[in-house]
């Protein structure tokens, strides 16, 4: 303890996530009954500021099965958004991975009876710019929604899917020409909100999910045929971002 303190930790500070989506900034972890069954999902904290750590083991007798990404904080991966299935009960983790010194996003989730073997989520994309901030929804059939910015010329946010075990190419949801970062996504019925800022304020875009899933499939390779299909006589959405549009200026 007096060796932490004169480096600047803070004690231990525990804190429990259930049900609700949170950005983990220490120890990601599982808690199993004592028949090595689901019951959460924890994270814990250390230290605040420049000394906060990220990804580490902090309790050591925790056992390395439970763990996700103990050795993110060597690599220097960045803060992780988590949010558990409706469908399952269990926990999916996105974050910014450290390849290069490139900040690509990992995904992970836990099966039942450990955490799958972390995987990029676009794997074939140029290490030449970050992918940042990923905001993450999941629909009550399991449906996953993910969105994220990336650090381009003038940034620009995308959206992404994971259709029958396989992420859809990203889809850009703003525009081109304007800078856009810092999305949030939202599911209510059938409509899915994205919202993220601009040099002139906040942009929000409500979508059909049907379409949404849609568009996203069709930029596939080998498409595989999605769950769902747009409404009869609505058009996919467009690669700039469809739907309904508020901006408020700030």
């Amino acid at each position: 303890m007096n060796r932490n303190r004169k480096r600047g930790y803070l004690p231990w500070v525990m804190i429990a996530a259930l049900l609700l989506p949170s950005v983990a900034l220490a120890e990601v972890s599982v808690q199993l009954d004592g028949r090595g069954n689901y019951r959460r999902y924890w994270y814990l904290t250390l230290g605040k500021g420049p000394h906060a750590l990220i990804w580490r083991q902090v309790r050591p007798r925790l056992p390395q099965s439970v763990l996700l990404n103990p050795l993110g904080d060597n690599l220097g991966d960045l803060p992780p958004v988590i949010q558990v299935s409706p469908a399952t009960g269990y926990p999916w983790v996105v974050w910014p991975k450290n390849i290069g010194n490139i900040k690509q996003l990992a995904f992970s989730n836990w099966d039942g009876k450990r955490w799958m073997e972390p995987s990029l989520v676009a794997p074939g994309v140029p290490l030449v710019y970050d992918d940042r901030d990923p905001a993450l929804a999941i629909d009550q059939a399991g449906g996953i929604y993910l969105v994220w910015w990336r650090a381009e010329q003038t940034a620009r946010v995308y959206f992404s899917s994971l259709i029958l075990g396989r992420w859809t190419p990203p889809m850009p949801i703003s525009e081109a020409a304007v800078d856009g970062r810092s999305p949030a996504i939202t599911l209510s019925g059938p409509t899915a909100t994205i919202s993220y800022e601009t040099p002139t304020g906040s942009v929000t875009k409500s979508y059909d999910t049907a379409s949404l899933l849609y568009s996203a499939a069709s930029l596939m390779d080998n498409p595989i045929p999605p769950l769902v299909t747009p409404p009869p006589g609505q058009d996919p959405v467009p690669g700039a971002g469809g739907g309904t549009v508020g901006m408020r200026r700030k």
